[in-house]
């Protein structure tokens, strides 16, 4: 699959976003090895910023997880209020995909909004590994 269909499918993603709080909807569409394709969004709860509030990275992740998916080739990430906008993974979704998927790439939009690819250890450099 193709950088910019699977953004499409992150965009669509984030239109089933729940975000009273912060109002910031985000998409993810990540591609598994076999070309199976997991959607998540970002769900916010009033109980607690961090404590229940789930990133659409990780959404994703655990739909795959939970279906005993292991391999995966890409994320896309799709973000932003109205419009979107440059989105990366947050700092956790960054830990939680290298845990499950250190060599993936990260599909985004640039600054200028062009379709960027990112190698994750890009993102996330200094992670932390077994092997620190």
């Amino acid at each position: 699959m193709d950088k910019e269909k699977l953004f499409e499918l992150a965009k669509e993603a984030r239109l089933n976003a729940i975000t009273d709080i912060s109002g910031f909807k985000v998409g993810a569409a990540l591609l598994a090895k076999d070309g199976k394709v997991f959607l998540g969004c970002n769900i916010e709860d009033r109980s607690g910023i961090g404590v229940t509030n789930i990133c659409a990275e990780r959404c994703a992740m655990i739909k795959a997880l939970s279906e005993g998916y292991r391999e995966f080739e890409a994320i896309a990430v799709a973000g932003g209020k109205d419009d979107l906008v440059f989105c990366t993974p947050c700092g956790v979704c960054r830990q939680y995909l290298n845990t499950f998927c250190p060599d993936i790439e990260v599909i985004c939009v640039d600054k200028d909004g062009a379709i960027k690819a990112y190698a994750l250890d890009e993102l996330l450099p200094y992670s932390f590994s077994e092997t620190f």
